[in-house]
């Protein structure tokens, strides 16, 4: 885990967004799940919101990745095509859907930054995509490879999906949202649940101060 702060430090840099029917959802925001989640994915989960859209029928489509649940594979074992230092970053399984697809989260894109990609998800700090250019910064020396992380699939979820959701509330206990630092987001030391305990525990801490 990145640190050594305090829980109570560690509350002080994140931003709670609501919980509940309250919570506010939108790109750059992280869901914790409540401890009664035991969808198999999702239970013990902290999930990273990176997209919002429309699908084919305009229903909006909410797209988000599991930020702590390692696989057993570097992204350059199963993906040949990454290779250079990047091929090293441990692999994370983000979610259900996406047809096998690969997804690179990373904090170095912008107008002034070495990796091509996107505007900023939200206020996050993170930016998707760039992968070719990613690789060649890595190897250069513009960016550390801690800077990116790899995902295999994603959750996507339907507005009613999350709706029910975060109306499941058991002895008030329900998901959260929050915004939370850039190196929280793309630590690739987790163990699986790891960040939804941390996060826990500063939910915690937020909520008795408050």
């Amino acid at each position: 885990m990145t640190g050594d702060l305090s829980t109570n430090e560690e509350a002080g840099k994140i931003r709670y967004l609501g919980s509940g029917d309250d919570a506010i959802i939108r790109p750059g925001v992280v869901l914790v799940a409540p401890s009664h989640e035991y969808d198999h994915f999702l239970m013990r989960s902290a999930v990273f919101i990176y997209a919002i859209g429309l699908d084919e029928q305009e229903n909006t489509i909410v797209r988000g990745v599991v930020l702590d649940h390692p696989t057993a594979f570097t992204i350059g074992e199963m993906s040949p095509n990454v290779m250079g230092s990047l091929s090293e970053n441990q692999l994370f399984r983000g979610g259900y859907d996406g047809s096998n697809t690969a997804i690179l989260l990373h904090s170095a894109g912008g107008g002034d930054g070495p990796v091509k990609s996107d505007s900023m998800i939200g206020s996050s700090g993170i930016f998707e995509g760039g992968i070719v250019s990613a690789m060649e910064s890595a190897d250069a020396g513009l960016i550390e490879t801690n800077q990116c992380k790899f995902f295999f699939n994603y959750m996507q979820f339907t507005e009613k999906e999350l709706d029910n959701m975060f109306a499941g509330v058991e002895d008030g206990d329900a998901w959260v949202s929050l915004e939370i630092p850039t190196d929280y987001v793309l630590n690739s030391d987790y163990e699986r649940g790891q960040l939804w305990s941390k996060l826990r525990n500063s939910i915690r801490e937020i909520r008795i101060s408050a």
